[in-house]
């Protein structure tokens, strides 16, 4: 094999994963976007909450490794929304709690 072929055989492959990368991030912020939506009264223990939490901080950590720039900002809005959720979530639990 090539030089070329090989260099032009292992761009592919990066692509590749960069997409897959992408895609199973792309997953876990939707699921961690769901189970942050759910109210206090659904999730009393916080269990949902601790989840998405720890999805959120599991993917802030791998969305600066996707390469595609356009990708990446996508997500990152995607954790902005996450974040957003799960602050709402801890006000609401928080004023509930006082009450």
């Amino acid at each position: 094999m090539s030089a070329k072929s090989e260099s032009s055989r292992l761009a592919e492959l990066r692509a590749k994963t960069d997409r897959d990368l992408a895609a199973i991030i792309d997953n876990a912020l939707e699921l961690g976007l769901l189970l942050a939506a759910n109210s206090p009264d659904v999730d009393r223990e916080g269990v949902l909450r601790r989840r998405a939490a720890d999805i959120y901080a599991d993917t802030v950590m791998l969305v600066p490794r996707v390469e595609d720039a356009r990708t990446c900002r996508r997500l990152e809005e995607k954790l902005r929304q996450l974040r957003a959720a799960l602050d709402r979530h801890v006000q609401v639990w928080t004023a509930g709690s006082s009450a």
